[in-house]
């Protein structure tokens, strides 16, 4: 049985991490998978939306696959979380919007991999935590880095020292998730913010998601350096030119990424 499904629908790339029995768990061979799969989607000109989502009833997606790593050393502990953040690296920096679909158990590396996807959907259902200090050691894929600038550092710091679990609702009032919505519509309100962003140029989603997620830490002179870095180059482009003339032609531009 295939650890990762993937489905396209007009441009969106569906992701779906298929361990339910282990409640999602991100095996070596997964994670290998997974890292394949975003590299190869960040690549694609055509593909306008990447949704991640986790198969079964139960989990979103539960971390690292602990039953895995019991029987591992400390170097191949290493490896592994060497891995998984090379993974949430990639997906940070797909230049396509990033979509997190959540449904039950979002745990430790499954919570990071949401965190580093642009958007997050969840269920009354979905429950997030780090359990992670709990178990002697912390986050190490990157939860620590961005759950305090989603939400601030003072309750970054008790969500992580406390490894307590945060119910879909206070994940909404945090800023943690956008949205909250039925297990019936999770999937297809993913797909309806996936179109959504179609009717803008991908050079310019691609532009904006880098610079909001570069500068916005970044000193005003310096996010300034990076935003004219990034917009000067649209001038130059085909898309830039054909969505001024469906402008004056009164009509849907036709972005072609490029």
């Amino acid at each position: 049985m295939a650890q990762l499904l993937q489905e396209e629908r007009n441009d969106v790339l569906l992701m779906t991490i298929n361990r339910p029995e282990a409640h999602n768990a991100v095996s070596n061979a997964l994670a290998a998978e997974m890292t394949a799969a975003v590299e190869k989607a960040g690549e694609r000109r055509d593909l306008r939306a990447v949704i991640m989502t986790g198969a079964g009833e139960r989990a979103f997606c539960a971390g690292a696959d602990l039953k895995e790593r019991r029987a591992m050393n400390p170097d191949e502990k290493w490896a592994q979380r060497t891995r998984l953040w090379r993974l949430h690296c990639l997906l940070w920096r797909l230049p396509m919007p990033a979509i997190a679909a959540i449904h039950g158990w979002c745990l430790g590396g499954g919570f990071e991999l949401a965190l580093f996807c642009d958007f997050r959907l969840a269920t009354d259902q979905a429950v997030f935590s780090f359990p992670e200090m709990s178990l002697g050691a912390y986050p190490g894929a990157g939860g620590p880095i961005l759950l305090p600038r989603l939400i601030g550092r003072a309750r970054a710091k008790e969500i992580l020292f406390s490894a307590r679990q945060v119910t879909a609702q206070e994940a909404l009032s945090l800023g943690i998730v956008e949205w909250i919505v039925s297990r019936e519509q999770l999937l297809p309100r993913a797909f309806e913010l996936a179109e959504s962003f179609k009717r803008s140029s991908p050079l310019g989603v691609a532009g904006v998601k880098r610079l909001i997620n570069q500068g916005a830490d970044l000193p005003i002179d310096l996010a300034s350096d990076l935003n004219e870095a990034l917009r000067r180059p649209l001038e130059a482009t085909r898309d830039y030119e054909e969505g001024i003339r469906a402008h004056f032609e009164k009509r849907a531009p036709v972005f072609r990424g490029e």
